[in-house]
């Protein structure tokens, strides 16, 4: 087992396949990078992020994963936005299939703390692992740019926690337990996106009208931010043609594959992006309350709490 642990003050965080990292993007705190077998990468970050940055980087084919503990992690595969916050009451985690290579864009956030482990399960690792392409997780792999986000298991959360802060032990000893959370964390990860497959399967939806509802979601991503940014965004008609369906259809296959309403699912990115501003100090309770759409801040609270287990509040009193 190769690893390189590196508990700095001045460090890097970047999701890499390899060795190679981008210098100082965490002002405090430490990562880890370790490679317990061929194609298995496990990459852990503890630390508060230096400064607003982008990193590109293009990644092999592989299935990337997130489990995030505290903090914000925000990233793009091949385009697409991935979003994932957490508090220490409520981690969450996240997941992305490469059928092919693509690019990573992991945007860095000044002043925001993270505590997460991130783990790249490459194809060479996953043939050698039996995830066949006829299997649920197997047929998830195969799929470019699938993604699903999930909220950990309490196990899962504590074999991350462990990853990051190992209990201190003699070197073999050490390299063994670490080999065997990141095995186990690993299954764990397989679970969640063979469970995602099965959801897919089970909406009884034609390859196509998933595909449709992949491109859905991407737009209403496009929406999300442009919302955010200027108050300019396509309406829902406007993305429903361009998927080449109707508002109902429309409506129909996202409630289908993805188990909400577009308005629902809306909502939770509005008040992740409310969550990301809060901890960063980026904006005032209120002023989050008002750019997630609620006149309300009582109310705001109430859904914030609901999905985060934290209210604002005491969220900006961390921060």
């Amino acid at each position: 087992m190769r690893i390189s642990r590196n508990r700095v003050s001045e460090g890097d965080d970047a999701m890499s396949p390899g060795e190679g990292v981008e210098p100082a993007a965490l002002a405090g705190g430490g990562l880890t990078v370790a490679h317990p077998r061929p194609g298995l990468m496990v990459h852990t970050t503890d630390g508060i992020e230096r400064d607003d940055r982008v990193h590109d980087r293009l990644i092999v084919p592989s299935l990337t994963a997130v489990i995030v503990l505290d903090g914000l992690v925000e990233a793009s595969f091949g385009g697409r936005r991935q979003i994932c916050v957490a508090t220490p009451d409520a981690p969450a985690a996240f997941a992305v299939a490469l059928a092919e290579p693509d690019l990573l864009r992991r945007q860095f956030h000044t002043g925001a703390h993270v505590r997460k482990v991130t783990l790249r399960l490459e194809r060479p690792w996953l043939e050698a692992a039996g995830v066949e392409p006829g299997t649920a997780a197997g047929r998830f792999c195969g799929r470019h740019l699938a993604a699903v986000s999930w909220r950990p298991s309490a196990r899962l959360a504590a074999l991350a926690a462990a990853l990051i802060a190992p209990e201190s032990m003699t070197a073999p000893v050490a390299r063994l337990v670490a080999e065997a959370h990141t095995i186990e964390t690993a299954a764990g990860i397989l679970a969640a996106v063979a469970g995602e497959d099965a959801t897919a399967e089970e909406s009884g939806l034609k390859p196509a009208d998933l595909q449709r509802a992949g491109r859905l979601r991407e737009r209403l991503e496009m929406l999300s931010i442009a919302s955010e940014r200027d108050g300019s965004a396509p309406t829902l008609a406007e993305i429903a043609a361009d998927c080449g369906v109707s508002v109902s259809t429309m409506q129909r296959l996202f409630r289908a594959a993805y188990g909400t309403s577009i308005a629902g699912w809306l909502r939770g990115r509005r008040l992740d992006h409310a969550h990301a501003d809060i901890a960063a100090g980026r904006c005032s309770i209120a002023e989050a309350a008002f750019h997630a759409g609620y006149g309300d801040v009582a109310n705001f609270t109430t859904a914030f709490r609901r999905r985060f287990g934290v209210t604002p509040g005491r969220l900006a009193r961390q921060a």
